[in-house]
This record gives structure tokens, C-alpha cells and sequence, in this order.
């Protein structure tokens, strides 16, 4: 028994505990409106520090590896695409891991130095005649200004694939500040070297520079193309992803065909093996409009 002379004030820990009281459903839900709002609170200040902190170690790391930074993700329902992993170096330059490859990087005033670990990776450099940018690979190094090359430290020999400019080889204990004047080989653009150890030793033969057409470059470097997945997954979704990773357009005649389920495994940049899929196994068919657009429909 009670009255309201002889109430004690409600907290809202009471109110929460005692929620049946008489006259108390307002304090009961002014109580819960505070807690949810607090707990909201928490959760966005729980997300901004992980943000601050993911961008901390971003811009502050200086060991990258595909683990760190997951190559694979899930986009839609049933959806993932798969890409090598990108990071993005303090100068604007930007490394692109094969796999599970792993790369050191070391700046300083005089010399940007990135130092492969294992595995491949493909540079974009950055333009900066005042600072070299140095891959280094077992004993060998690649000395760039402003260029794009891949670099793939084998068990054998390390290879050099430019896609973009031109670099020096050389044996890693040379300075990598100087200029090159006798390097091992210089590669430019659409070109590649494999140097072996006993290209290193005294007095050894140059390693040859060899042409390197087109479609082999692509085929080698097929690894940094994105690559889309699907399984179960409504051909509406489907088709936003290839748009947004791929080089065409689709469009969907009618909105009803969105619903379709697809499934496979295709590269973003091969619109072919997409629209034969789709052709092959679920009867759409593509109409092009452009050179770089098609519309798909499903013939009754």
C-alpha cells in the first residue's frame, strides 16, 4: 500500500525495475526513450573512434598485407567482389597487392624505398624528381620517377613488367639517390626483365629486355581486374555491381526482369563472358546501344 504523499521520487532505475506501478508508465517510457538514446550515442561514438583509428593506421603503416585490408567483400545479397588489395601511399602514389603478397614501406626526405617481402605487387608512382621511388626485391631494385610497373619477387628471379613510363634496374646495394648510368637494364613501357642471381654476379651478361605485346600484359595482369560473384542474386543487383566495377552499361528492359537470380563468376572487365552467361543459362538476352552499352531482356 501507498499514496502519492508517501511515493519516494521514481528514478528511472525503479521505474525500469518496477514498471507495473500505478501512474508511472510515463516515467517508464521517458526512462527507455533515455536509455535507447544513450545506447544510440555510444554506438555512433563506438563507430567514429574505430573510423578515427582505421584512418590512423592508414595513414600511419608501414607493413601492408591483404589481411589488413581484405581484398573480398560482400556487396549485395549473394554478391562479392574480389580485388587486390589497394593502398594509397602519403605521396598520392599507389601499391597494389597479388594475394597474399607483403611490402615494407620506408620514406624519407631523400628516397621514397618500398621493399617487397613476397608475393607481387603493382606500383602507380607518383611524379617527384626530387625523390626517387625504389622497389626493392630480394637483391634487386627498381628505380622510378613517375611511372606503373609491376614487380613479382619469385623464387628464382625477380620479374619487372612497366606498364606506364620507365624504370631502372639495378642490384639493391647501388644508391638509390644517384642517378642510374649503368644499370642492369632499363625497361620502359610494354616491356619486361627477369632478373636471376647470376645476373648479379661480376662481370655477368645484362638480362635481356623483352617486348611484351598487349593481350600478354592484360593476361599477366589479369589479377588487378575486380572480379564479381554472384550466387542467388537478383539480376538487378547484379547489374548496378558490373556498372559501377565494369567498363560497359546495362539496363534492364523491364524492371519485373530485376528479380531474376543469377549466379557465377565473372570479371568486371569481361562484358563477353557476362552476357553469355546470361544468354546460356537464364535466356536474357543483350541489345546493344551504344558501344559501350547494352539493355537486357527475356524473350517470351
Amino acid at each position: 500500500m501507498h499514496d502519492g504523499q508517501n511515493t519516494p521520487p521514481l528514478s528511472p532505475d525503479d521505474a525500469l525495475d518496477w514498471p507495473d506501478r500505478t501512474a508511472m508508465a510515463d516515467a517508464v517510457l521517458a526512462a527507455v526513450e533515455r536509455r535507447v538514446r544513450h545506447r544510440r550515442q555510444l554506438r555512433r561514438r563506438a563507430a567514429a573512434t574505430v573510423a578515427s583509428l582505421t584512418l590512423l593506421v592508414v595513414a600511419g603503416a608501414t607493413w601492408f598485407r591483404p589481411s589488413s585490408f581484405p581484398a573480398a567483400a560482400a556487396l549485395a545479397a549473394g554478391a562479392t567482389l574480389t580485388q587486390p588489395t589497394r593502398q594509397l601511399l602519403a605521396d598520392g602514389s599507389q601499391i597494389e597487392l597479388n594475394g597474399d603478397a607483403q611490402v615494407r614501406v620506408e620514406f624519407s626526405p631523400a628516397v621514397r624505398r618500398v621493399t617487397i617481402v613476397r608475393g607481387e605487387a603493382h606500383f602507380e608512382v607518383a611524379h617527384d624528381t626530387a625523390r626517387p621511388f625504389v622497389v626493392v626485391a630480394g637483391e634487386v631494385s627498381v628505380r622510378a620517377v613517375g611511372t606503373a610497373f609491376s614487380v613479382r619477387l619469385a623464387p628464382s628471379d625477380v620479374n619487372v613488367l612497366v606498364t606506364d613510363g620507365r624504370v631502372a634496374v639495378d642490384r639493391a646495394t647501388v644508391d638509390p639517390v644517384a642517378p642510374p648510368v649503368q644499370a642492369l637494364a632499363f625497361v620502359s613501357k610494354g616491356a619486361r626483365v627477369a632478373v636471376a642471381a647470376a645476373d648479379l654476379a661480376p662481370n655477368a651478361p645484362r638480362p635481356t629486355v623483352v617486348a611484351v605485346a598487349a593481350p600478354e600484359i592484360a593476361e599477366q595482369l589479369a589479377w588487378r581486374v575486380p572480379r564479381l560473384e554472384f550466387n542467388d542474386t537478383p539480376l538487378r543487383e547484379a547489374v548496378e555491381l558490373f556498372n559501377r566495377h565494369g567498363n560497359v552499361r546495362l539496363s534492364l528492359a523491364v524492371p519485373a526482369l530485376g528479380e531474376l537470380r543469377v549466379s557465377g563468376v565473372v570479371r568486371a572487365d569481361n562484358t563477353p563472358a557476362l552476357l553469355q552467361l546470361l544468354r546460356a543459362d537464364y535466356g536474357v538476352e543483350a541489345q546493344r546501344l551504344g558501344d559501350r552499352e547494352f539493355r537486357l531482356s527475356r524473350p517470351r
